[in-house]
């Protein structure tokens, strides 16, 4: 009986630390999920930004980033639907894949126009700029779902720097329509986007919130980097002027892109 009682205790230890345990890794797979579903978004339409360039320039630097981001864009995808996080349905991971794999399509036919005769199609380069969209819309409904029922809370400067970070992307990409391409109106005209200069306002309010969630933090520094780089290109997006130098705003927005992305980086870790 005395012994009995003695690995009592031992055994609800156990018991405790199992599920501790099983929490920590369902914490770590639902923020991993998060991630992955995140810059799947971000990836896909990086890509679609290096197209309208290489599309007019024939850059192979940005021919290979389109593979780079078109692959890594892959993998999170790979990624997603392989989590244990359990939280989407294998209906909603099959429409996301085919989603993608439309755009995917799409994406490899208008690189080999430019490639092979030397100019692209613009009625599949219009659908392919509207699927982006379609595509990207789908998975942040996949995202907020999987966010409300993870077990996994994510902070709120997380979401605010994520938020911005798919709307940049976005915008460059738009950006790059009206500067490399005579398709622009196609893509300006996809269904549910706000105009360029309304998605600029926005990002700023979200730049704004991101600098005062970070106080006086570790990550003060970073925010203000990314507010100063956005004040120099924001009069860009907000008031579009062919004169603008393209490469320029390319060149920020990148560096804004990367900058939020370390930023998550640092809070998730921290």
């Amino acid at each position: 009986m005395n012994n009995s009682r003695l690995r009592l205790p031992s055994v609800l230890a156990a018991l405790v630390l199992l599920l501790v345990s099983s929490f920590s890794v369902r914490a770590d797979e639902g923020a991993a999920f998060l991630r992955d579903l995140h810059e799947f978004r971000v990836n896909n339409f990086m890509a679609l930004s290096n197209y309208y360039r290489y599309s007019a320039t024939n850059d192979a630097a940005a021919e290979a980033a389109i593979k780079e981001l078109m692959g890594e864009a892959t993998r999170n995808l790979q990624a997603v639907s392989e989590s244990g996080a359990n939280v989407l349905t294998a209906d909603q991971v099959a429409s996301l894949r085919s989603e993608f794999g439309t755009f995917s399509e799409l994406m490899a036919q208008n690189v080999s126009d430019v490639t092979e005769i030397g100019y692209p199609d613009l009625r599949l380069v219009g659908e392919m700029a509207n699927q982006a969209v379609t595509l990207s819309n789908v998975a942040q409904e996949l995202y907020a779902q999987a966010r409300d029922s993870s077990q996994t809370p994510v902070k709120p400067e997380v979401e605010t720097a994520r938020s911005a970070s798919v709307l940049m992307a976005q915008m460059l990409s738009r950006y790059a329509a009206r500067s490399y391409s005579p398709v622009t109106q196609t893509f300006q005209g996809a269904s549910g986007l706000a105009p360029l200069d309304e998605q600029a306002r926005e990002l700023d309010k979200l730049i704004g919130e991101f600098v005062t969630s970070t106080g006086q933090g570790n990550l003060r520094g970073t925010a203000v980097e990314i507010k100063t780089k956005w004040g120099f290109i924001r009069d860009s997006y907000i008031n579009y002027n062919k004169q603008n130098v393209v490469f320029v705003i390319e060149r920020y927005s990148r560096s804004i892109l990367e900058e939020l992305n370390a930023a998550v980086s640092s809070l998730q870790n921290a």
